[in-house]
């Protein structure tokens, strides 16, 4: 079973449809940032995987958080990143349903958290609350 790996991809693959979508960090990839352009970072939150359903077919359900962060530099305003926070959460809308491996993953919820500067950027959050029920691991 690759339920975190068919998450994460899901989650990936339809952010990359997005229109004008600026540079992507990865988890665990090399990225070095551009002074002056806004960038994302992604990264999954796997939150708790519970029963769902009884019997030999029983499923699992897997809830988290596709979390992403835009990045503007700082001392620039916001309106730019909070644009972007804008973009991320209409593309990434409650009630759409990802499919990778035939494993399906919903939306449940996308929200702006707080923004917050450091080390000379402008850090915005946009949480995609997710589900996703899956096989029973036995």
């Amino acid at each position: 079973m690759s339920v975190f790996t068919d998450i994460s991809a899901a989650l990936d693959a339809r952010l990359s449809t997005m229109a004008n979508l600026p540079p992507v960090a990865s988890e665990n990839e090399a990225y070095t940032p551009t002074q002056g352009t806004l960038f994302l970072r992604v990264t999954l939150l796997p939150g708790d995987t519970f029963q769902s359903s009884l019997g030999a077919t029983g499923q699992d359900k897997t809830n988290g958080i596709y979390q992403v962060d835009i990045f503007a530099e700082s001392g620039q305003g916001k309106a730019e990143a909070i644009a972007m926070a804008d973009n991320v959460a209409n593309h990434m809308k409650r009630g759409t349903i990802l499919t990778y491996n035939s494993r399906q993953v919903t939306i449940r919820s996308a929200q702006r958290r707080t923004g917050t500067n450091s080390d000379g950027w402008y850090k915005i959050p946009v949480e995609i609350v997710f589900y996703s029920y899956t096989q029973a691991r036995v």
